[in-house]
């Protein structure tokens, strides 16, 4: 697995998608910041329609990065072109020829993916906190605001792991791609149609999935409770969602 792993880091400096996505990123959190300053003038108007106060603070702003930067989307189409591209290029093929085993480039390829992906979290992070601190000013740091963060990153690795159990069952590109931004539009609102049927007395189907996870998240008064259901939560799916791919890999024809 050395080699492999070396092979697909090598790709890294090459990928073009992966540094579209930094910029898109970098664009799409700075647009956000100057959007919410705009709003933010017209505070009073809305916090009275709304009945609630908007946040000030580049807490609160750095909170709703990964939306502001649309990093789920950025991500499953980098995870899309980068599983996808091995099979259409027929790597995949010389590869298991050279008498790598599917459990080895499996998780080679996943391993490239998580660390890819982490690397465009903590830079859409490190943009969200200068935007934050540049449109709302610096503030002390709590300890809560790390762990909502680390939270949030364990939610969007079990994105990134649905993306890649989803590529690695189709494999074909256009299909990956659209599987991956239509998938997680879908399942919250099956869900949403399930809680609107059953009604089940405190308790909502919705709330158990990443989408929710990922909200609770993005909120500074969140429970702890909250929060640790938020990230067992992800790691599950993220652990459900390996086996999955894996599963889908082994059996796949090439």
């Amino acid at each position: 697995m050395k080699n492999l792993l070396k092979f697909e880091f090598r790709k890294l400096g090459k990928q073009k998608s992966f540094y579209i996505s930094l910029i898109i990123m970098t664009v799409l959190t700075v647009m956000a910041g100057i959007s919410y300053m705009i709003l933010l003038k017209n505070a009073d108007a809305i916090e009275e329609m709304a009945g609630q106060k908007l946040p000030k603070s580049s807490t609160a702003f750095l909170l709703l990065f990964t939306s502001s930067s649309m990093f789920a989307m950025l991500s499953a189409i980098f995870t899309s072109i980068t599983v996808c591209d091995d099979y259409e290029s027929q790597i995949v093929k010389n590869i298991f020829a050279r008498g790598y085993s599917r459990t080895d480039y499996y998780f080679a390829k996943l391993i490239y993916v998580f660390v890819a992906t982490t690397l465009m979290f903590l830079f859409a992070l490190a943009v969200g906190a200068v935007a934050g601190i540049a449109f709302f000013g610096f503030e002390s740091v709590s300890d809560k605001l790390f762990i909502l963060l680390l939270g949030q990153y364990v939610i969007c690795m079990a994105g990134v792991a649905m993306c890649f159990a989803i590529s690695a069952a189709i494999k074909k590109l256009g299909g990956v791609i659209a599987a991956n931004i239509i998938v997680p539009i879908i399942i919250p609102l099956i869900l949403q149609l399930g809680d609107s049927v059953l009604k089940i007395k405190d308790f909502k189907i919705e709330s158990v999935w990443m989408d929710s996870f990922l909200t609770s998240l993005m909120d500074i008064e969140v429970s702890t409770g909250r929060i640790i259901v938020c990230i067992l939560g992800a790691a599950a799916y993220t652990i459900a969602f390996i086996v999955a791919g894996f599963a889908a890999t082994k059996r796949a024809e090439v």
